[in-house]
């Protein structure tokens, strides 16, 4: 059986109340009164999360955001040489 939840809270109480296990991202919040405990995954291949970047359509070509997405795409791609 699977369930699919919207809010890190919910997730968090099936969790402690026993209905099973979660994939969480590593910033979701986790409530400190559950007894609820992160374990990172580990082992090859390492599990990746991939990101976009949104923008207004149209406004890719103004310099601020030009800048801003050349800023983000540099540092994804050192994270990627590095694999961090």
């Amino acid at each position: 059986m699977r369930h699919h939840a919207l809010d890190w809270y919910a997730v968090a109480a099936l969790v402690a109340h026993g209905f099973g296990i979660a994939l969480v991202p590593r910033l979701a919040p986790v409530p400190e009164q559950y007894p609820v405990v992160r374990v990172p995954l580990r082992g090859e291949p390492l599990p990746v999360r991939r990101l976009v970047a949104a923008v207004r359509r149209g406004s890719e070509q103004q310099p601020p955001i030009a800048r801003a997405m050349a800023a983000l795409r540099a540092a994804a791609d050192d994270r990627e040489v590095k694999r961090v």
